[in-house]
């Protein structure tokens, strides 16, 4: 037998640290499993996973790292 685990997530995004106690004491008080990240976190995260998904390939375009780089091409303006 084997059981799927389906995972959501909510991502509530807060300007200051008053609001993080807040939301996380909430999750916990509900019996959520919750936990902060800042946004530089989540594009390391990201630009690791491509870059482990790069090691695995013999090529990637320009496109897609400057696109996990989060940099607009000069040449589309």
């Amino acid at each position: 037998m084997i059981t799927v685990i389906v995972l959501e997530v909510v991502v509530i995004e807060v300007k200051n640290e008053s609001d993080i106690k807040f939301w996380l004491n909430l999750a916990m008080k509900t019996g959520t499993k919750a936990k902060s990240i800042n946004t530089e976190d989540i594009e390391d995260s990201r630009l690791a996973d491509l870059i482990e998904k790069g090691l695995k390939s013999k090529t990637v375009s320009r496109e897609r790292i400057m696109e996990a780089l989060n940099v607009k091409n000069e040449d589309s303006n």
